[in-house]
């Protein structure tokens, strides 16, 4: 089995939306129960990241991630994830912030977050609903080698 991308956030980022839209498909709200396997993507329920008790099964599942995607929900104020978290994975952990054309977004303060969460590198500013960023973030995607079934 070739490495996927593993999807985490809280409940409602948009992990669901933002993959079928990379996937060319028609954007419909699924409720994800649980850890769904697709062809290039582990979609994660939001749940694992939100009971603390459910951390390790994100953890384990990383391992077998060719990298992790962090997406952070612009209208939330308050961050799902604990301090550092980002560096439980030992391979790359992009961020993501979800919902940016909405109005009571908030980039900068999802951004903190995701930096107080351990993420160093590359932040996307995505909007599936209009296609914002995700042009950018589908040619990071394509040059992710060995990824797929």
């Amino acid at each position: 089995m070739k490495k996927k991308i593993l999807l985490i956030g809280g409940i409602g980022a948009g992990k669901t939306t933002l993959k079928q839209k990379l996937l060319n498909q028609s954007l419909v709200y699924l409720k994800t129960q649980a850890m769904d396997f697709s062809s290039i993507f582990i979609d994660c329920p939001g749940e694992y990241l939100e009971i603390p008790r459910h951390y390790h099964v994100l953890i384990n599942a990383g391992i077998g991630a060719a990298e992790v995607w962090a997406l952070h929900d612009a209208t939330r104020r308050n961050c799902p994830y604990p301090p550092k978290f980002a560096l439980a994975f030992r391979k790359p952990v992009i961020g993501i912030i979800s919902k940016i054309d909405h109005p009571e977004a908030n980039p900068k303060l999802a951004e903190d977050h995701l930096r107080k969460a351990g993420i160093a590198g590359r932040i996307y500013h995505v909007s599936a609903q209009e296609g914002i960023g995700i042009e950018e973030l589908a040619l990071h995607m394509s040059c992710l080698a060995g990824l797929s079934d």
